[in-house]
């Protein structure tokens, strides 16, 4: 066996494309069998979680106290029964710390420990997303894999992203976005381009094995097919595009704020979540939009509710700042979930408020103002994340439709142009020469420039 096990392990660091692309589609079978497992337990504990008022146990403003109760259970769970820390916040930015100064190492455990500690934190209410959760997740398992295999440093890397692209084009039905994100979310300025083969098999692998149990349905449903000819409306896309820098840097500083604050507070990291989770009670009660990922709040505006009057933008803002405020106060506690997801969201109800704003000023100028509700999403997205294509691609994917493909790349570009001294990932890098994993293969391309100069 021990021979057997370092035949294969050799077999699979060679330096070719077909032994690689075999355990890119191995870990994104098993991240997909994960990701099907995190949607149908994520469904039946909402479920239980719901079952006293659904029987009328219990009066409507008692759901208060459930995000406390989850962000309990969560803090217990993490700091007490498992002992695993980095699970805590948002699991994006932890793999993308694992990629530039662990070598893509991540412990067995966060897998299983994101997994449950996930769950808990969406189904009682918390406001994150799925996408944290599910790319730790599949980074853990192509860690967990790559250590069994012995794989070098360079390689561990790979399929880290790997084991991200799975999660994430599993979870959001977008095989293509998943693995773009899993790239180019690493840097500022740029994309691993050396990771994008695994990352495209394990993502469509993962993705055709999440789809055979959930289903092909897009995630946000009822999108129709938008016409795309006039320049107006593209000139209002780019508008669109500087609309969501206000929202989004303060999206991201309002994040960073609650997590400073929370890590400088002296009580018990175990504490943290449920005293996050008891903050936003109210606004769950205020607005019910807010709490869990929110998409079908999504749904329900792209059925036709854009407003048509002051009153109807005003509402959508306060949708907005509490949104902002109880991802703020969910993540940087400690909660256990995503800041991907609650960008979508935002940024879905920015489009819907600037479709208000367009309806009110120039009644009729612009055919299907709802379209302005996916701009926003991928507009805010792209300056959020430093991710302009993966947004773009994305919300493409979740809808089913690539019609508004040229309004969609316009207002990312110009939300990046607005944004670009911030980002919600804030262990992103500017570029491959600033990240710590490609140290090593730039000293060994100058060492081979510099022999061969001397050579000469």
């Amino acid at each position: 066996m021990k021979r057997f096990h370092r035949t294969i392990a050799k077999l699979l660091v060679v330096n070719g494309y077909l032994p690689k692309l075999a355990l890119a589609a191995v870990i994104g079978g098993v991240t997909g069998l994960v990701a099907v497992a995190f949607h149908f337990g994520l469904w039946a504990a909402m479920e239980f979680v719901r079952l006293p008022w659904t029987l009328g146990v219990l009066p409507w403003w008692a759901f208060a106290v459930v995000p406390a109760i989850g962000g309990l259970l969560v803090g217990l769970f993490i700091h007490k029964v498992a002992r695993a820390p980095e699970t805590a916040g948002q699991g994006t930015d932890k793999m993308i710390y694992s990629f530039h100064h662990q070598g893509g190492n991540v412990r067995a455990r966060v897998a299983p420990v994101k997994f449950v500690a996930s769950i808990i934190t969406l189904s009682t209410g918390g406001s994150a997303g799925y996408e944290g959760p599910i790319s730790q997740i599949g980074s853990g398992i192509a860690s967990t894999i790559c250590k069994f295999f012995k794989m070098p440093r360079m390689l561990r890397g790979q399929f880290l992203l790997a084991g991200t692209a799975a999660g994430l084009g599993a979870i959001f039905k977008a095989p293509l976005a998943g693995a773009l994100t899993s790239v180019e979310m690493l840097y500022r300025e740029d994309f691993e381009s050396n990771a994008f083969a695994t990352s495209i098999v394990s993502s469509v692998v993962s993705f055709t094995v999440y789809i055979a149990f959930v289903g092909t349905a897009p995630i946000i449903s009822g999108v129709s097919a938008f016409p795309f000819t006039n320049a107006v409306e593209l000139l209002a896309c780019a508008l669109l595009g500087i609309f969501c820098f206000p929202f989004s840097y303060m999206y991201v500083r309002s994040y960073y704020a609650s997590e400073r604050r929370f890590n400088k507070w002296a009580a018990p990291a175990w504490i943290k979540p449920a005293v996050g989770g008891a903050l936003i009670s109210l606004l769950v009660l205020a607005y019910p939009e807010v709490s869990g990922g929110g998409f079908e709040f999504i749904d329900h505006l792209m059925a036709g509710l854009v407003p048509h009057s002051g009153l109807g933008v005003l509402l959508l803002l306060g949708v907005v700042l509490a949104k902002i405020l109880a991802t703020a106060l969910t993540v940087g506690s400690g909660g256990s979930g995503g800041v991907f997801g609650p960008s979508l969201f935002i940024g879905g109800v920015v489009g819907a408020m600037f479709a208000g704003i367009c309806e009110l000023a120039f009644p009729g100028l612009i055919r299907m103002p709802e379209m302005f509700i996916l701009v926003g999403m991928a507009a805010f997205f792209a300056g959020a994340a430093k991710a302009p294509i993966a947004g773009v691609v994305m919300v493409c994917e979740m809808t089913g439709s690539y019609s508004l493909l040229p309004g969609l790349l316009i207002a990312a570009v110009m939300h990046m142009a607005f944004s670009r001294n911030w980002t919600i990932y804030k262990s992103q890098v500017l570029n491959k020469f600033a990240s710590p994993a490609h140290r090593r293969d730039m000293d060994r391309e100058i060492i081979q420039a510099y022999d061969k100069i001397s050579k000469q």
